[in-house]
């Protein structure tokens, strides 16, 4: 499923697109093994890294403060980061500065059994995705 506007076309402030795009881009992605041999033939990075990455964005269930474990919310902008990463093409900063937060993200949640807010706390100060973010 290619994204519409893989350099993130949705306007920003047409949330209801965007989001709704990004629930249904996630569950696509979920669906897919591809992905991951392309990412990491797009980057350089080794598989097994990408794999983790994608595993942590989009499948693993975790204790993010509600009832039950869950997976991560859908975000737009990450959609849209993947989707480059797929491609290879156009693949900016913001792209591989998303692939070292969630890796680090995921080592310190799942390796050293941090808690999710205290590791996305020191992946962001490492790694910080949200500055090239709406």
């Amino acid at each position: 499923m290619d994204i519409t506007g893989a350099s993130g076309a949705i306007p920003k402030n047409d949330t209801k697109r965007r989001d709704a795009h990004a629930e249904r881009y996630y569950d696509e992605i979920r669906k897919r093994s591809s992905d991951i041999d392309e990412i990491a033939r797009n980057t350089g990075l080794p598989r097994d890294d990408v794999e983790k990455i994608k595993n942590h964005l989009f499948n693993n269930e975790y204790d993010l403060g509600g009832p039950e474990p869950q997976t991560f919310d859908s975000e737009y902008n990450i959609a849209v980061s993947w989707q480059r990463l797929i491609d290879g093409k156009d693949i900016q900063e913001m792209d591989n500065v998303l692939l070292d937060h969630e890796l680090l993200e995921n080592e310190l949640m799942n390796e050293q059994k941090m808690p999710y807010a205290e590791a996305h706390k020191i992946a962001h100060q490492k790694h910080n995705y949200m500055r090239f973010t709406d």
